[in-house]
Order: structure tokens, then sequence, then C-alpha cells
């Protein structure tokens, strides 16, 4: 905690020194360092309504990180960046995978829904993401909605959405190359360099993203239950490739995606692997075409047709053998109609193919009890939704209907109201959303002849801001969350498979200060929740009923942007983690203390060269010693993060 106050004071002077809507050039390349506070808050964004919106108007609890703002904290991958929202937390899943919490809720395997370029990123196995894998340095804007998204988004978005951007080729105009290098205490921590190029031709625009780079989770020691350990350095790696290429014109988008994901772990499923590390890959190919129609009556008509090639979890070694390759086909329409009260309604549907071909290779546990080789599943899915802005108030009513092949039918409705009057701004929102159960969740719990049906989430959340003045604004949210039927792993009669739990859930509330003046920077914020209802034992902290497995009940985040002189400024971050509980190495449940993770980012722009941005970062400046709690009873002890660490970045624009 002393950490915590010591790194505030010095954020402290920075504070007290400091027709159908279309996306315009102010909007494409808003710049952070030059808006105002006021420009700041209204940021456009459609990941909640579809339709672009102010911030304090959208009809959600939405945050929107700018590529300034990313580079600023000179974040070497996405945790970096998502580990400062303060509803959010990583924990520990398997085989050297983190998974995501959200307000203290297990969010991993279908819960949060991340896109990035606009396609979705949750594997169909398991419907997991790999948040170490996406190149931090093409991101142009990460929007971010905290809570519920299957009204717009179906199965995959029950907790959260992250919508991700890369850069556009209008805001590249040319070329981007950059790399990097970070050091840990022990032992090289990462290295990475990537190239982007953008152009418009002929009002055609043209663009590709390449990225490489190599990590390691940790250089630090794990232990199992049993005692035994191993040094993580050289047996942790994170090896991201990916290729993005787009070519869009003005009403028509083609888009192909490589991507090629590999980790190496010997933690594997708890124990350690004594033989050496599991090489495990995610290999991807992701290709989308979409196109805008203008019909009469102020109608737009946006088809869109997407193909994923995915083969996540592979695995060819003695530790699981593993190969199941998956395809996904998708077909879907978006109809827009703008009335001029400014009142906006939109509808469609969705359809797609999922298709699991399982390859000799996979272990027998792996296969179908049955023997078959293949399976296929089908979705349809229709929404709406509706827009009204009489004087009052801004009023959105939608709803969502899935019906999936193997498990049936969802319905998810959504109400929400906003209100921004003056300095003022209101929401109070109303919401459902489902979490899909993905191929192997079905076929674990089929082959132990349980019927596995959809989780149900129901939440409630308010909103309130008031802008005290041009540079100073404040805000304070409330919310609950009760997912009832929850899929959880777990054994029955000695074997694996998934079923359905009675419930679990939070309740909680954030508070957040921001100060904008000029170049000058500073955040804070709060957020804290409590357990409610929980009914799932695999998540549950006895004699701590307010608590739940892996996360803190309380996070503060503070960061800062303090120019130092022309083109030069410092950029201090930190996280204050309450007390959390997991399973120790023992295997016995414990508490982890406190903890204040610090980071410091110094940058350069334009000063040896126009267009150079030089980072010059320290990672955890007082030595943590963070560890990553799996947040159930799954049998693994705490993973070791990374150690402190110096990193270096150059990027430059031409």
């Amino acid at each position: 905690m002393l950490r915590l106050l010591i790194l505030s004071l010095l954020l402290l002077p920075g504070t007290l020194l400091a027709g159908w809507p279309a996306r315009t050039d102010e909007d494409e390349f808003f710049s952070l360092e030059r808006a105002t506070l006021e420009q700041a808050l209204n940021i456009k964004t459609s990941v909640a309504s579809r339709s672009a919106m102010g911030l304090r108007e959208t009809p959600g609890l939405v945050a929107v990180i700018t590529r300034e703002e990313i580079q600023a904290l000179g974040a070497r991958d996405l945790t970096d960046v998502l580990k400062l929202v303060p509803e959010f937390d990583f924990g520990m899943d398997v085989q050297g995978n983190l998974g995501l919490g959200v307000r203290g809720n297990w969010g991993n395997e279908g819960k949060v829904l991340l896109m990035w370029d606009g396609q979705s990123y949750n594997e169909p196995l398991y419907s997991t993401v790999q948040f170490d894998r996406f190149p931090v340095d093409q991101i142009e804007e990460i929007e971010i909605i905290k809570g519920p998204g299957s009204a717009l988004y179906g199965g995959f978005a029950e907790l959260a959405v992250i919508n991700i951007r890369t850069r556009t080729a209008r805001a590249l105009d040319g070329s981007l190359a950059y790399a990097a290098y970070g050091q840990g205490e022990r032992a090289r921590a990462r290295n990475y360099a990537g190239y982007a190029f953008g152009k418009v031709f002929n009002g055609t625009e043209i663009s590709g993203k390449a990225h490489w780079g190599e990590a390691q989770r940790s250089d630090r020691r794990y232990t199992d239950f049993s005692g035994t350990s191993y040094s993580m350095n050289r047996a942790s790696d994170l090896r991201p490739r990916s290729l993005n290429l787009q070519a869009a014109g003005k009403d028509t988008s083609l888009r192909l995606i490589l991507d090629s994901y590999t980790l190496r772990e010997r933690d594997h499923f708890g124990e350690v692997l004594s033989t050496g590390s599991a090489k495990v890959q995610f290999p991807s190919v992701f290709a989308e075409f979409k196109h805008t129609l203008y019909l009469p009556w102020l109608v737009k008509l946006e088809p869109r047709l997407s193909y994923a090639r995915t083969m996540a979890w592979l695995e060819k070694d003695e530790y699981f053998a593993y190969d199941k390759k998956t395809q996904r086909v998708t077909a879907a329409f978006t109809a827009f109609r703008s009335f001029g009260t400014g009142a906006e309604v939109l509808a469609g549907g969705e359809y797609f193919h999922d298709g699991v071909k399982v390859d000799e290779l996979t272990a027998a546990p792996s296969r179908y009890a049955s023997g078959k080789e293949e399976a296929n599943f089908d979705n349809y899915a229709f929404f709406g939704q509706g827009s009204f802005n009489p004087a009052a108030a801004n009023f959105v009513v939608g709803a969502r209907y899935d019906k999936h092949s193997q498990y049936g039918a969802s319905l998810v409705p959504r109400f929400a109201v906003t209100r921004l009057f003056n300095d003022f701004n209101f929401k109070a929102i109303y919401s459902q959303a489902f979490r899909a159960p993905a191929i192997e969740n079905i076929r674990l719990a089929s082959d132990n002849g349980i019927e596995i049906k959809p989780e149900k989430a129901t939440s409630a959340e308010l909103e309130a801001g008031y802008k005290a003045s041009e540079t100073l604004y404040f805000s304070a949210n409330l919310f609950q969350t009760t997912i009832k039927r929850p899929i959880i792993f777990t054994y029955v009669n000695n074997a694996e498979t998934y079923r359905n739990y009675d419930r679990t859930g939070t309740r909680g509330m954030g508070v957040a200060v921001k100060f904008k003046s000029g170049t000058y920077r500073a955040d804070l914020a709060y957020q804290t929740y409590a357990a409610r209802g929980n009914r799932v034992d695999v998540y549950s902290v006895p004699a701590h009923g307010s608590c739940l497995l892996g996360f803190p009940r309380h996070k503060f985040v503070a960061g800062a942007s303090l120019p130092l002189g022309k083109g030069f400024s410092a950029n201090p971050s930190a996280i204050y983690l309450s007390r959390r509980y997991g399973y120790a190495g023992d295997g016995a449940l414990r508490s982890f203390g406190e903890r204040v993770i610090a980071d410091l980012n110094l940058q350069a722009k334009d000063r040896l060269l126009p267009r150079l941005t030089l980072n010059l970062g320290i990672k955890d400046v007082f030595k943590s010693n963070y560890a990553y709690i799996q947040p159930y009873t799954g049998g693994h002890a705490p993973l070791p993060a990374a150690s402190r660490e110096i990193f270096l970045k150059a990027a430059y624009e031409f």
C-alpha cells in the first residue's frame, strides 16, 4: 500500500497542472494529445450501438483506448493494455495460457468476445483467447464494453466485448516499421519487429501488416503442488507471427489474416513435465468480404461473408497428442434505417456453420466416444435494435435470438436509457447475455450422457458522470451480474466433462477521475466486487464468502502523461491489487498479499528524426513478484509472471 501512495504522489503534480453518420477524418485520426477533455470524453464509438455515438451517450459502460495511449504506455503486448482496465484481471488457465476475469467473474472459455479487425479470435474448440498473440504496435483503437454484449454479438459476449481496430491505409499513408527488445532480470524477455504499409490509390485503400515476435512468459521458477519445480527461463516461449492484408473501396472490403501463435510450457495442467517442455500451437486463417448497399427509404444494408480455419491447442508430442481442425463459415447481414427525428433502427441475421475434424494423431481421451472423426453444427440468429431520442433521454431497446442445432435456443433482450445534460451524464442498462457451449464442451458432455445448455447472465448497470471543469471529470458506476447454469469443467465417474452448475455472480461499484489539460493527462480509477449468490464450489473461497478464487476484491489503477519538454514525456502507471485467494504449491488454499505493479515509460517523439518515436520503459519497477492464480480448483499452482524488465522500442513512419 505504501508503494501505491508513493506513486500516487508522483502522479499528483500532473493532475494539478494539468444523413447516415460516417466516420470523418477527425474521427479517424483522433489525437488525444491535441484534444481537450470535452473531446476526449466524446470520442465516437459504435461498439455498443452499431452506430457512432459519444462515449457519455452510448448505451453501455464503454472505454476507448487510443493508439497514443498505448504508445505512451510503452505497451509490450495486449496484456499490458488490458490490465489497466479496472474491471479486468488475468488468471491462470492451463498449458501456459492466461484467461481474463471480468468484475471478479472468470471470463475464460467464451465469456469475453475479442475481435481483431472484425474477426472473432475466440477459437471454436473451447472458445478461449490467447492474449499474447496480438501486435499492439499495429493498433489504432480498442473499444471495450465492460458488461454484456450478447444482444448484438451473440454467445461469446456474455461478460464483455473487446473490439480492436488496427491502423487503416488512410491512417498509415505510407510505411511503419517498429522493433523492440526487453531484458529481464535473468535473461532476455522479448524481442519483436513489424512492418505495416498503407496507401490510398484512386479511392481504393490497400494495407498490409506483418509481425514477428519472440518472448517468454517468465524467467522465474514454477513449483507445482508436489513440490517439483523448473526454471521458466527458455521453457516458456511465446512466439506470435501474423500477416494482415486488406483492400477496401468506397463500399466494399476484403481482408485476409494469416496468424500463427506458438507457446512452450512445462507446467501443462499443473504438474511439471519431467522430460522437457511441450509445444502448443494455434495456427489460424481468417478471410472476410463486406459490402455496403444504400437502398431507398434511407435504408443501408451491410452483408458480410467470412471464413475461419483454426487448429487450436495443436500438440504433437508424448504429453498430450491433440490435433483438431475447425472451420467456421459465416453469412450475415445488418440493415439500418435512420429517421429524421434522430431515431435509428437496425435489424439483421446471421448464420454460421461449424465443422471439426479429428486427426488420427489425437489421443483416445480427446476423441469422440462413438468413434466418429467429424462433427458439424449450425446456428441461426436474428437481432434487432431501436434507438429513440425524445427530449427526456435516449432510449435503446434490442434483443437477439439464437438457435443452435445441438443445444437449442437463446433469447437475450437489452434495455438502456442514457442522458447527457450540460455537464452531467447518466446511464441505466438492463441486459441479458449468454455463453454458447463450444465444440469440446458439447463433445465431453454428450460422451458422458450430459445435456449441456447455454449459460444465461442477467446484468444491471448504472453510471453517472460530471464534468466539474474544463480539465476535470468524475464518474461512478454500480453493477450486478447473475450467471445461471454456468458451464464448468468437472469429473463424472472419473471422466472429464462439462456440465451446468447452479449459479454464480458478483455485484460491485467503481469510481474514476480523469484530468486533462493540454498535453498533461492523469487518470485514477477504483473498482470493487463482492460475490453474490455463488453456488459453484470450484470458484468459492471457504470462510470468505464475498471473494471468488484468483481475483482481488479491490483494484486501483493510476496513470499519467507528463510532458518533460518538446517531444519528451514521462508516462508512469500503477496497479494496486488487494488480497487474493488461491491454491499454492502445497495444494492448500492460502491468501496472496496485496501487490503494487508499477511501470514507467519515457517517450521521445519527433526528436532525432521526424515521425520517429522512441520508448524506454521499466516494467514492474518495484519487483512485485506477481503470480497468476488459477481462478478455479483445477490443480494448477500459481504461475510466476515476468520479472522486472527494461524495455526499448523504436517506431518510424515514412
